[in-house]
């Protein structure tokens, strides 16, 4: 009596696609063609973002106290020499000392603006602080520079000695802030 013949209307395929193959196939398969994509795509992309900021951190991090430690080793050292009758580690004279500590300092204020993008906020306000403080030893010396008799010969050496020294002892009050905080 009613065995019938049904026959599929697009109405009838469309609702046994929706009931049953789309939640058991459909949807499996989209979770993992979307699995697949974050697995590839997003994550290492996450991934490698945060690794390159670490080495930009680093970088910054390392740039900016390697270069206070050699200004502040060569401050100490050419010191050491002349005064102390000790050998200069450093081994340079007043005017090579002179002039690669003020190389360093400005190299610092030079690239200033990208070591403060990567270094965190202490060590930024730390930079910052050097930046100041050197700025204020060169403005020191740049005031008092002149202020000695013409014939007075050994007043030039000495307040190049004391800009060195001045200079030293920022990048030391530096140094010792950084070991504190580390």
């Amino acid at each position: 009596m009613g065995y019938g013949i049904k026959t599929m209307t697009l109405d009838n395929f469309l609702q046994f696609i929706t009931n049953y193959i789309l939640p058991f196939m459909g949807l499996p398969l989209l979770g993992v063609v979307v699995g697949a994509w974050l697995t590839n795509s997003f994550f290492p992309f996450r991934l490698k973002r945060r690794e390159w900021r670490w080495e930009k951190e680093l970088w910054a991090k390392e740039l900016f106290f390697e270069t206070v430690a050699r200004i502040r080793f060569i401050a100490d050292h050419y010191l050491k020499g002349e005064y102390e009758e000790k050998f200069s580690m450093s081994g340079l004279g007043l005017r090579e000392a002179d002039e690669e500590i003020m190389r360093l300092v400005k190299e610092l204020h030079s690239i200033g603006h990208k070591l403060k993008l990567y270094l965190s906020k202490s060590d930024s306000k730390l930079f910052e602080e050097y930046l100041r403080d050197s700025q204020i030893e060169y403005d020191a010396a740049k005031e008092s520079w002149g202020m000695w008799y013409q014939d007075d010969e050994l007043s030039p050496m000495q307040h190049t000695e004391n800009t060195i020294a001045g200079q030293g002892q920022v990048a030391a009050k530096v140094l010792e802030r950084f070991q504190l905080s580390s």
